[in-house]
C-alpha cells in the first residue's frame, strides 16, 4: 500500500506548480500562496500571507466578489458554478490589470472553511484574440467597402456601357461600308465581354459577403434551358457547333426554384463548353429521379465534345480567378470566375456542381440539385395535347449529327408520328425514290457533301411541294435559306438549337396546308389495288341515294354492296366479312343505332368493322350521338365528294392502325428505335429499362387501386403510358388507359379486372421484347 505525501512533499510540489496556488480562510485572508502566485503577482508570499484577498482584486469587482464568495461558502446553487473554470481579473503588485482563468474549490474540516484557487495568466491570449476579432472585423469592413465600390462602380460603368452598345446596335442598322460594320461590330462584341466581366465581379463580390438572394417561384424547365440556348446560339453558330437539349421522360414540367440563377449558371456552362469546343456539338440533357410526391433529384448535364481538362486540374477549374493553366488564359481570355460563380450558385440552391472529363474527347459539367415540383405534369406531356394534327403522319429527319437526329426523332415519335432518319442527303434521296410516302421532311443546313438547300433541290425532282413539304433547320446566323424560302423551296425554316414547341407548330401549319392542298374536288385517297381490297357495305333504305352512293364510291375507286336497312345487313355479315360499313341513321325495321350496338356485340378487335354514320338532319349534337354510339365517323347528307373520299381514307388508316394494335409490340415502332439508336444501343437500353421498371409500376398500380388512391392510380397509369407508347406495346395500351381514365373518375369498379389484362399484357410484352434483347431478362 503507497504511503501518504507528507507535508513538505506537498509544500515542495505546490511552489513548482507553473500556475498560481493561493489558499484562503473565512475571513478572506490569505493563507497560502505558491511560488507561480508570486511570479503572476509581483508579491513575495511574506507580504501577503495573512491579509485579505481582496489585495489581488480590482477596486471595481471587490464588492461583487465578496457577494459571489459568501453564496459560494454557504452553498448556493448557482454559485457553485464558480467551481468551473472561470475568467476573472486580478490587479499585480505594481497596479496593472490583467485576465486569469480560475479554478476556485472549498475545502476544510472542523468547521473551517478553506477557498483553494488554481489561476493561469492568459492577458496574452487575451491580447491575440482581440488582434484577430479586430483583425476579422477590419477584413469585413473592408470586403463591405470593396462590395459598396463594386457595385458603385458597376453602375457609374454600365450607364455608359448600355448606351455603346445600345449605339452601337443601331448603327449596325443602318447604311454603312463593311469596313465600318467592322469597326462598329469589333466595338459591340467588345462592350459586350467587358459588361460580362462587370457582372461576374459584382456577382462574386455579393457572394463573398452573403448577400446573394434567391427567389423561389414556378420555373417551367423547358422555357428556361431555352432561354439559356438562346443567349449562346449565335456564339455557337459563330463556330459551326451543333447546339441541342434533352429532357428526359419523367422530369416535371415546372419546379421551384430562382430561374434567374439556374438560367445564369447554364448560361456559364454554355459559354465555357463553346468557347473550348472547335467542333462537333454542345448538348444540355435534364433528366430526373422522384424522390417522393413532389420533390425531385434532377441533374441538368453540359455536354461538349471541346479539348477536355486534365485530372489533376479539373478541381482547381472551379478557384477564383483560375483556369487550366496560364496559356488558357492567354488564348481563350476570361476571368476565371464563371465556374466559381456557377459552383457558388449551386451550393446556394442547395445543389452541387461536379465535372467529368477526358483530355481530348470533351467534358460533362453537372448541376445535381433537389426541387419541389409545382405541380403533377411532366414536361413530356405539356404539347401532347397540341399533336392531333401531325398524329400518325409520316416524317423524313436528315441530319449529319448523330444527337441531332436522335433527338427529333425521339420527339416526332412522343407526338405519334412514324417515320425515319437519314444521315446523308444520299441516303435521304434514296428513301423518299424508293421507301413509304412520307408527309413532310426535315433538313438539316449545314451537312457535309450536300447542304439542306442542295438536297431540297434534288427531292423536289422526285416529290413537289404539294405532296412533300420541307422544313429546313439552320443555325442562327446562317440567313442563305430566307431566298429559298420565299422562293417556295421551304414551307417552314427553324433556328437551332430546335425548340419542341416550335417545331410542332412549323410541323402542324405545313402538314394543315399540305392536307388543305391535297383535297381536291376529285380526290384520288388511295392507290387503286388498295381501294379494290376493300371491302365496303351501304346500309340505305333510298334507291336514288343507294345509286349516288355506288357512283361516288366507283368514281374514287371503291365497290360496295348495297343492303336496304339492318336486318339485310346483319344477313350480308353472315356471308360475308366487310371493313367498312357505310350506313343511313333513319331506316325501317333496324335502323343505325340499333345495327350499331349489334354489330359491336358480334364483332370484336380488328374484326369490327369502320362504321360510318349518314344523316340528313345535321343537327347541333348529331356527332356526338353517332359517336357516341359506337360509330366512328359521321358524314352529313347531301355527301360531297372530297368529305366522303377523307372518311374512307381515314377508316383505311384506322383499320390498318387496329390490325397493328392486336400485335404484342409494334415492329414499325422497334425498328424506329433501332434506326435512330445506331452505336448508342438505344433499342437494347429500351428494352431493359422497360422489362425492370414496369413490374414495379403493375404493383404501385394494384396498391393503388386496392387503397382507392384515384390521383395515385391516374398519375401512375399516365406514367406507364408514357413508357408503353415509346416502346410501341400495343397490347398494353388499352388497358393502360382505362386504369388512367378510372383514377381520373375515381371509379374502382372494374379495377381489378383491368389490372390482371395489363398483367397478362405485359407478360407477353416482355416474352416478345425478350427476344429483342435476351440480355434484359
Amino acid at each position: 500500500m503507497p504511503h501518504p505525501l507528507n507535508p513538505d512533499q506537498l509544500s515542495n510540489i505546490i511552489d513548482i506548480a507553473e500556475n498560481a496556488i493561493l489558499c484562503t480562510d473565512e475571513s478572506q485572508r490569505i493563507i497560502l500562496f505558491n511560488r507561480g502566485a508570486e511570479r503572476m503577482f509581483g508579491w513575495a508570499a511574506s507580504e501577503v500571507v495573512g491579509k485579505s484577498l481582496e489585495l489581488l482584486i480590482p477596486q471595481r469587482f471587490r464588492s461583487g466578489h465578496a457577494a459571489r464568495v459568501s453564496a459560494f461558502r454557504h452553498g448556493d446553487m448557482t454559485a457553485r458554478r464558480m467551481g468551473e473554470r472561470s475568467t476573472i481579473y486580478a490587479v499585480r503588485k505594481d497596479g496593472t490589470e490583467f485576465p486569469a482563468e480560475a479554478t476556485i474549490s472549498k475545502s476544510g474540516e472542523d468547521g473551517q472553511v478553506i477557498l483553494t484557487a488554481i489561476l493561469q495568466d492568459v492577458s496574452e491570449r487575451k491580447a491575440y484574440e482581440q488582434e484577430l476579432e479586430q483583425a476579422k472585423e477590419a477584413a469585413e469592413a473592408a470586403v463591405r467597402a470593396k462590395s459598396m465600390f463594386l457595385a458603385n462602380m458597376s453602375h457609374e460603368i454600365r450607364t455608359p456601357l448600355n448606351a455603346v452598345i445600345g449605339m452601337t446596335s443601331l448603327l449596325l442598322h443602318t447604311r454603312i461600308d463593311e469596313e465600318q460594320r467592322d469597326y462598329t461590330e469589333t466595338i459591340r462584341s467588345s462592350s459586350e465581354a467587358l459588361l460580362a466581366v462587370i457582372n461576374d465581379l459584382l456577382d462574386y463580390s455579393k457572394m463573398e459577403v452573403g448577400r446573394l438572394d434567391l427567389e423561389r417561384h414556378a420555373v417551367e424547365i423547358r422555357r428556361c434551358v431555352e432561354d439559356a440556348l438562346d443567349l449562346v446560339a449565335s456564339s455557337a453558330g459563330e463556330k459551326h457547333l451543333d447546339l441541342a437539349y434533352i429532357i428526359e421522360p419523367g422530369v416535371p414540367a415546372t419546379m421551384l426554384s430562382d430561374a434567374t440563377r439556374l438560367r445564369q449558371i447554364l448560361v456559364n456552362l454554355l459559354s465555357n463548353a463553346i468557347k473550348f469546343t472547335h467542333h462537333g456539338e454542345v448538348v444540355v440533357t435534364v433528366g430526373a429521379e422522384r424522390r417522393d410526391a413532389n420533390t425531385y433529384s434532377l441533374d441538368f448535364a453540359v455536354r461538349d465534345t471541346g479539348i477536355g481538362i486534365p485530372e489533376h486540374s479539373q478541381e482547381n477549374i472551379f478557384r477564383s480567378f483560375t483556369q487550366v493553366d496560364a496559356s488558357t488564359t492567354r488564348r481563350y481570355g476570361g476571368t476565371g470566375l464563371g465556374l466559381t460563380i456557377s459552383r457558388r450558385l449551386a451550393e446556394i440552391m442547395g445543389g452541387s456542381l461536379t465535372v467529368q472529363s477526358e483530355v481530348g474527347k470533351g467534358s460533362t459539367f453537372t448541376l445535381s440539385m433537389l426541387a419541389e415540383a409545382s405541380d403533377d405534369q411532366l414536361a413530356e406531356d405539356v404539347l401532347r395535347d397540341r399533336s392531333a394534327t401531325v398524329e400518325g403522319k409520316r416524317i423524313l429527319i436528315v441530319d449529319d449529327n448523330t444527337t441531332n437526329r436522335r433527338i427529333l426523332m425521339r420527339q416526332a415519335l412522343l407526338w405519334g408520328m412514324d417515320g425515319l432518319s437519314a444521315a446523308s442527303a444520299a441516303e435521304a434521296i434514296d428513301l423518299v425514290r424508293h421507301g413509304a410516302p412520307f408527309d413532310v421532311a426535315v433538313l438539316d443546313m449545314q451537312m457535309p457533301d450536300m447542304d439542306g438547300v442542295r438536297l431540297a433541290a434534288e427531292l423536289r425532282k422526285i416529290r413537289d411541294r404539294a405532296t412533300l413539304p420541307l422544313v429546313l433547320l439552320t443555325s442562327v446566323g446562317h440567313r442563305q435559306a430566307g431566298s429559298s424560302l420565299d422562293g417556295g423551296m421551304f414551307a417552314a425554316w427553324l433556328n437551332k438549337p430546335i425548340k419542341p414547341r416550335a417545331l410542332l407548330d412549323a410541323l402542324r401549319q405545313v402538314l394543315s396546308k399540305r392536307d388543305a392542298t391535297a383535297a381536291p374536288p376529285r380526290p384520288a385517297a388511295v392507290a387503286p389495288g388498295l381501294a379494290a381490297a376493300v371491302d365496303i357495305l351501304v346500309v340505305e333504305d333510298n334507291t336514288i341515294n343507294q345509286k349516288v352512293l355506288r357512283q361516288l364510291l366507283r368514281h374514287l375507286g371503291y365497290q360496295a354492296d348495297v343492303v336496304a336497312n339492318g336486318v339485310e345487313a346483319m344477313t350480308a355479315l353472315e356471308s360475308r366479312h366487310y371493313q367498312i360499313i357505310l350506313m343511313d341513321m333513319q331506316m325501317p325495321e333496324m335502323d343505325g343505332f340499333e345495327l350499331t350496338q349489334r354489330l359491336r356485340q358480334r364483332f370484336k378487335g380488328s374484326n369490327s368493322p369502320y362504321i360510318i354514320a349518314m344523316t340528313a338532319n345535321a343537327l347541333p349534337g348529331d356527332r356526338e350521338r353517332c359517336l357516341d354510339a359506337g360509330m366512328d365517323e359521321y358524314i352529313a347528307k347531301p355527301i360531297e365528294l372530297h368529305v366522303l373520299s377523307s372518311a374512307l381514307v381515314a377508316a383505311i388508316a384506322r383499320l390498318a392502325t387496329r390490325r397493328r394494335d392486336d400485335a404484342v409490340l409494334s415492329h414499325a415502332r422497334i425498328e424506329q428505335l433501332r434506326a435512330i439508336g445506331e452505336d448508342l444501343s438505344l433499342l437494347d437500353e429500351v428494352v431493359a429499362s422497360f422489362i425492370a421498371e414496369v413490374p414495379q409500376l403493375l404493383e404501385k398500380l394494384a396498391s393503388a387501386a386496392t387503397a382507392q388512391d384515384a390521383p395515385l392510380l391516374a398519375s401512375t397509369a399516365h406514367y406507364l403510358q408514357s413508357s408503353i407508347e415509346f416502346v410501341g406495346a400495343n397490347r398494353m395500351r388499352l388497358p393502360c388507359t382505362n386504369l388512367e381514365l378510372m383514377g381520373k373518375g375515381e371509379n374502382f369498379d372494374d379495377a381489378a379486372e383491368q389490372l390482371q389484362d395489363l398483367a397478362l399484357a405485359y407478360e407477353d410484352t416482355r416474352k416478345a421484347l425478350l427476344e429483342l434483347n435476351p440480355a434484359a431478362d
